[in-house]
């Protein structure tokens, strides 16, 4: 029962946030007065799916409290990350480099615990080299930009590789653990690197029609498959 309410809450708030933030953004325009009128609070939407996410694995825990701690931990920072970007990439991406952290660090122990092996060592050796040609070449295709990365190349290079690490740790999980619906975390995974990947490309390419809609659904979607993980670890 209570996973039907967190389902139906968190998609609840996150497509209102998205309605909400494409009408403030001109992307989509609705005729609705009450929905114009929820414009101005479109921050204080945009924070509840996270923090819903908090909650939920919090409730759900794991067999290693500090693990699940720490998972709720690093949606607090998607959290506060969502809060941050309303300012800028400055306060937003320092905030969800530490949640990227603090979800390696939650899928990387949950892997320890099952019994790292040779197998999934090698396959994780294999993403993870191919994510490192990702970075190399993402990054240059964002140079190709008049905007180009400018000051921000380190902070985003530093970042690609904390995120990349990240879902490199949900496949290593995926391999260990032998189970089927952890493919559901590493699409959560994967969902992360897509939506921040779009952000980056609109930040420093160029600009992307309907940016807010497929940034927020691959952003929300990701978050809420990942705070999945301690339910899976229980099934």
């Amino acid at each position: 029962m209570m996973e039907i309410i967190y389902f139906v809450c968190f998609w609840f708030f996150s497509l209102l946030y998205i309605i909400v933030k494409s009408i403030k953004s001109n992307e989509i325009k609705f005729n609705p007065e009450f929905l114009k009128n929820l414009t101005q609070y479109s921050t204080i939407i945009k924070v509840f799916p996270a923090g819903l996410a908090v909650l939920f694995t919090l409730y759900n825990g794991h067999n290693s409290i500090y693990l699940s701690l720490i998972l709720s931990l690093g949606l607090f920072f998607c959290m506060l990350g969502d809060l941050g970007m309303e300012k800028g990439l400055i306060p937003g991406l320092p905030i969800f480099l530490v949640a990227q952290i603090l979800l390696l660090v939650t899928f990387t122990g949950q892997a320890i615990e099952f019994g790292i092996t040779t197998d999934s060592l090698l396959l994780t050796g294999i993403v993870a080299v191919g994510m490192v040609v990702y970075i190399f070449l993402f990054l240059r295709y964002l140079e190709t930009s008049d905007k180009g990365l400018g000051k921000f190349r380190i902070p985003v290079l530093i970042y690609c590789i904390f995120i990349s690490s990240m879902l490199s740790s949900t496949i290593l999980l995926w391999t260990i653990a032998g189970v089927f619906e952890f493919g559901l975390v590493v699409l959560g995974g994967l969902l992360f690197v897509t939506s921040d990947s779009i952000i980056a490309i609109s930040e420093f390419h160029h600009d992307i029609t309907y940016r807010e809609i497929i940034v927020m659904s691959t952003y929300f979607a990701a978050i809420f498959l990942l705070s999945l993980s301690p339910l899976i670890i229980l099934v």
